[in-house]
């Protein structure tokens, strides 16, 4: 199975697990479900007061319901960083490359940015 089938699966469980709306008299932090799950996002970039994090955490990392949920959001922001951080270091540019890329502007006319009074400018005009 791929990540995409599986990121498929993953939703369509949580779709049919839709978190409750009301709290249970003992939900933990004394939340909802869908109180806590609305607010996992601004738990997660740590975005809440003190005492709403607190009862959001607790929700999150002690409900069976919603446990699942915040794994899963979590899971995915790592993939993603992860992802983000590959795709930074593909597109560094080899200190060779940028030199031999200079050099042919140079001898195509094109001064480079910054270049010393007096030489020629990326139009071929100099003093502009």
């Amino acid at each position: 199975m791929n990540w995409r089938d599986e990121l498929r699966r993953l939703v369509g469980r949580l779709r049919n697990e839709a978190p409750a709306s009301e709290p249970l008299p003992d939900a933990p932090g004394g939340l909802s479900c869908r109180e806590a799950a609305e607010r996992v996002y601004e738990w997660l970039d740590g975005e809440l007061e003190p005492d709403m994090a607190d009862r959001v955490g607790t929700h999150l990392q002690t409900c069976a319901r919603c446990y699942p949920f915040l794994r899963f959001e979590t899971s995915f922001r790592e993939a993603v960083t992860r992802a983000a951080e590959r795709s930074r270091a593909d597109l560094t540019t080899p200190a060779t490359l940028e030199a031999r890329i200079l050099e042919s502007l140079a001898e195509a006319g094109f001064a480079r940015e910054g270049a010393a009074p007096g030489a020629e400018d990326h139009d071929g005009v100099e003093g502009n």
